[in-house]
């Protein structure tokens, strides 16, 4: 019984309580109009740092060492059992964008 005497509600399998249906519409609602609106903004957003390491790649410096690493990929691709890996290249590569990127990726974010 409950607190005011009546006989609580007893409801089948395939019923649904009035009160969680609501809450249910409310929910998928809310899903509905969320996506649609995210989906708009993130199209429009560009980020600012993966345009400026596209731009820094192609600076005479990052570009060489790039090259350096292209290079170093080919001939350890190339070698059937190698010890040699380009990690020394990888890291000059992207120790060159980053510190380019750095000097002018926080003055353009808001």
């Amino acid at each position: 019984m409950g607190d005011n005497g009546e006989e609580p509600t007893v409801l089948e399998e395939n019923e649904q309580d009035p009160v969680d249906e609501g809450v249910e519409e409310e929910a998928a609602g809310d899903e509905d109009a969320g996506e649609g609106g995210e989906e708009e903004e993130e199209e429009d957003l560009e980020d600012p740092q993966e345009i400026l390491r596209e731009k820094c790649q192609e600076t005479k410096k990052c570009a060489s060492l790039l090259e350096k690493l292209e290079t170093c990929n080919t001939r350890v691709q190339s070698r059937k059992q190698t010890e040699e890996t380009c990690e020394e290249e990888l890291f000059g590569f992207v120790h060159c964008v980053d510190h380019c990127v750095a000097k002018t990726l926080f003055s353009k974010l808001k």
